[in-house]
């Protein structure tokens, strides 16, 4: 596929502001066909509609059919999603270059609510992975109505038993406690940093939320 028919990250992003869905994971080829899509949704909802749903906003944004055999749903109770606290869950990045810059855009899902924090930094690679953990800290700081708990200390790939892990350091605020996330690099190294980004603060996040 061209870039006309977007990313697995475009797709992701998509798909997770769909009704009842609160997070998507997209699988393309080498050749860049779609062969998996998994959704974590309400079990409020149809599975059948779920997936016509993901078929009809593909179809409409990308042109392209998708056979819903690649489409699986898994359903959860809101119960089980809202008992979580105010954990935040990855739902989708969106990027646009421009000349030596990258402006990125991270969603983030509670529920059925989405919060969306941007960043704009370097294009080069260091740079860029810098840019989508701010843009994660920027989203979390919508979701807590402009309230700011963390400040983004540092972040990169180490290397552990042939296998890439991406480590994110946050500073908790006023206190400056550090807290360290990390996630496989591996499918997706883009949704990676945010969800280390995430794995940091989401526990701390909800002891801030429930003092609030």
């Amino acid at each position: 596929m061209d870039g006309l028919h977007g990313t697995a990250n475009d797709w992701q992003s998509l798909i997770s502001k769909l009704n009842g869905v609160y997070a998507s994971h997209v699988v393309f080829s080498e050749m860049q066909e779609p062969i998996e899509i998994h959704v974590l949704a309400s079990n409020r909802r149809n599975v059948k509609s779920i997936v016509r749903d993901v078929q009809s906003a593909v179809s409409a944004r990308y042109g392209i059919d998708v056979d819903y055999h690649i489409i699986s749903v898994a359903q959860v109770s809101s119960n089980i999603i809202s008992g979580m606290g105010f954990r935040l869950i990855y739902s989708g990045i969106s990027m646009r270059s421009s000349g030596k810059e990258v402006e990125v855009s991270v969603v983030l899902a509670r529920e059925e609510e989405r919060f969306t924090g941007t960043a704009i930094g370097s294009a080069i690679p260091f740079s860029r992975m810098r840019c989508i953990a701010q843009a994660t800290l920027d989203a979390v700081k919508v979701c807590t109505g402009g309230a700011a708990f963390f400040e983004l200390a540092s972040v990169e790939v180490i290397q552990s038993n042939g296998r890439a892990i991406v480590v994110s350091q946050v500073y908790c605020l006023p206190e400056n406690t550090p807290l360290i996330g990390c996630v496989y690099a591996e499918p997706d190294q883009d949704a990676a940093v945010a969800q280390s980004v995430l794995d940091a603060i989401n526990r701390k996040l909800e002891i801030y939320t429930q003092e609030a």
